[in-house]
């Protein structure tokens, strides 16, 4: 068998090229923004915690016990709100640092509750309230070639003039990612007059602490939020806050805001300001409590800065870069190891990361390792499943199926192709009369024949799990108990031999009708130990074996004739009392020392010890 020398598996190694092709994919995908509302829900996951809120800020909810004791919002929403801004503000010293009414009131209601709300905004000037924008697209430039537009103020709403007067405000919007969730904020936004206008959260902050928070100072118009509080956090728990009428009345002590921020907002399902928020998808948060964790970020200084598309893209093709270098190794469970240690990294790196100030992607430098990983493994299966049924059709030439399908299953360690001394038996059959044949008949006839002939003893070599070594002329060497360990060897070759004796009279019949020549098979066979391995020069090698063992066969074949099988003095002794056989005398082999004792093979005993038929 010729041996495939020194060549690996050429999918191998075009497969680190073939990884090219999803990394391009995925990178594409990634630039695209394809999958960008899986990524923001893997970074909710990874990034926001809540429960950290902090214990300088309130929020006082207009919730429904209020709503039931009061009634109708629009009813007292202007005289309730003055009556608490006044047991807010009644005692200078347990007076909040800013109250903040997450509330809009933008227009005269034409009653004394306008004026009772404005002068109670003006006993302390601690009071932020809210304005509100309307975004539209607004037509940018006129040309020749038409118009664009871009997103614009619309309208914006500001407190009617007496309670504006008395307070300071800031717009209320908060923007919804496109999975309908808030993770990010404004902090500014330039009216149609062109003027610039300021967050509620930030407004409030320049209130409490005299100045805009230095993120906003320094131009930044929005950011990523960092939720410090879920859910009810700030305002203390779902069945038991801190209610708006529980305040006025007196319930709740004031002292306990003393120089804190409070902030005032709806705190009920039927005034329609609750939003989904990335610290908690499942449980709504409301909007008065979503400019609380604004706020808290602005007192914290904890701004998030986000990675942008490009860094994020390159941030990803580091990731791969580093895992094809650990695909390169080769061994697919070390790969394994080291693709699932660049994730675990890239994980925790983000979340330090985090820590410190930034946003990273996770998505797709996540999730690209093990895609990768898996094209890796996938490729590697196609071009390994490929090269095992090229070597299956190559030892299918020489074994039968089932052990083509075993040294491609075992590799190298069932071949064990180094070279080795194992105990064999070796089978040599020539044709008999086969020169007189072949000078009778035309040349095509004769080499339909000999394919006839050679088809058949190597048929009956792999009916009997042996080896088809190399055809010599009209000659066949078979091989067993190598490359493949075989049970019960010898018998084996004994029984190919006597397989091919009767095969051969039943093509004497079909010679019978194009030729008179009698043809028949001489078989000789020996059984010891042999060398076995690759024989020959660095560029062509054949899988054999070599030694006296073969030679003895060789020879043995010699002393047959047509019809005959003929075995060693070794092989009957292994098989004395299986095998009917005769002596034929003591024989001189050519190159062989002395004379042999030869045995003609005349049928296999049962185990009753009589010949089966």
């Amino acid at each position: 068998m010729k041996r495939q020398n020194g060549r690996k598996h050429q999918s191998l190694e075009r497969s680190p090229w073939l990884l090219l092709i999803p990394c391009l994919l995925l990178l594409g995908a990634q630039s695209a923004g394809f999958l960008s509302s899986a990524d923001w829900r893997i970074q909710d996951y990874h990034y926001q915690r809540g429960g950290l809120v902090s214990p300088d800020i309130y929020v006082v909810g207009i919730d429904e016990e209020t709503m039931m004791e009061y009634g109708s919002w629009q009813n007292w929403s202007r005289e309730g709100t003055a009556d608490l801004l006044r047991v807010l503000n009644q005692d200078p010293d347990t007076a909040p640092g800013v109250i903040g009414l997450d509330i809009g009131f933008f227009g005269e209601s034409g009653g004394e509750a306008d004026k009772a709300l404005a002068d109670a905004a003006a006993f302390a000037d601690n009071v932020v309230t809210t304005s509100y924008a309307s975004f539209g697209r607004q037509v940018e430039e006129m040309g020749e070639e038409g118009f664009s537009t871009k997103e614009a103020v619309v309208t914006y709403e500001v407190p009617y003039q007496a309670l504006r007067d008395h307070v300071t405000y800031g717009f209320s919007n908060v923007p919804v990612d496109g999975d309908g969730i808030v993770r990010h904020s404004l902090y500014s936004i330039t009216t149609g007059e062109g003027k610039k206008e300021y967050s509620f959260a930030a407004e409030v902050y320049r209130k409490y602490m005299g100045q805009l928070p230095d993120c906003v100072e320094e131009g930044a118009a929005g950011g990523y939020v960092d939720f410090a509080g879920l859910p009810y956090d700030f305002y203390g728990s779902e069945t038991a806050g801190l209610s708006f009428s529980k305040v006025v009345n007196g319930e709740i002590p004031t002292e306990m805001f003393a120089g804190a921020i409070v902030l005032v907002g709806p705190y009920t399902t039927g005034m329609m300001d609750a939003y989904y928020t990335a610290v908690n998808r499942n449980v709504p948060m409301y909007g008065v409590e979503i400019h609380g964790n604004i706020l808290q970020t602005f007192l914290d200084n904890n701004q998030k800065q986000e990675t942008g598309k490009v860094m994020g893209l390159l941030l990803t093709a580091a990731v791969m870069a580093a895992v094809l270098v650990c695909l390169s190794i080769g061994r697919i469970a070390i790969s394994l190891f080291l693709t699932l240690g660049i994730m675990a990294a890239y994980w925790a790196g983000a979340g330090l990361a985090y820590e410190n100030g930034y946003v990273l992607p996770l998505l797709y430098p996540v999730i690209s390792p093990m895609i990768l990983y898996g094209c890796h493994v996938g490729v590697r299966y196609a071009g390994e499943r490929k090269a095992k049924k090229r070597l299956e059709g190559i030892f299918g030439k020489y074994v039968s199926k089932e052990v083509a399908m075993s040294i491609v299953k075992g590799g190298e360690d069932a071949l064990k192709l180094g070279g080795q001394k194992k105990d064999v038996a070796v089978l040599f059959v020539d044709i008999r009369g086969f020169t007189p044949l072949s000078e009778s008949l035309p040349p095509e006839k004769v080499v339909e024949i000999l394919n006839r002939y050679l088809e058949l003893t190597t048929r009956a070599v792999f009916d009997n799990k042996g080896t088809v070594d190399k055809f010599i002329g009209d000659a066949t060497m078979a091989v067993y108990n190598a490359p493949l360990d075989l049970d019960d060897y010898v018998f084996r070759a004994v029984k190919t031999g006597l397989d091919m004796a009767a095969a051969a009279r039943e093509m004497e019949k079909e010679l019978a009708a194009v030729t008179d020549k009698k043809v028949g098979f001489g078989v000789g066979i020996n059984c010891g130990e042999a060398v076995i391995g690759n024989i020959g020069t660095s560029s062509r090698m054949d899988y054999t074996a070599i030694g006296n063992t073969v030679n003895v066969a060789a020879r043995l074949e010699g002393q047959a004739g047509a019809g005959e099988v003929v075995i060693s003095q070794a092989v009957y002794d292994r098989l004395k009392g299986r095998i009917k056989a005769v002596s034929i005398g003591k024989r001189t082999l050519k190159g062989i020392a002395g004379e042999a004792e030869v045995y003609r093979i005349e049928g296999i005993l049962g185990d009753g010890g009589e010949e089966e038929s």
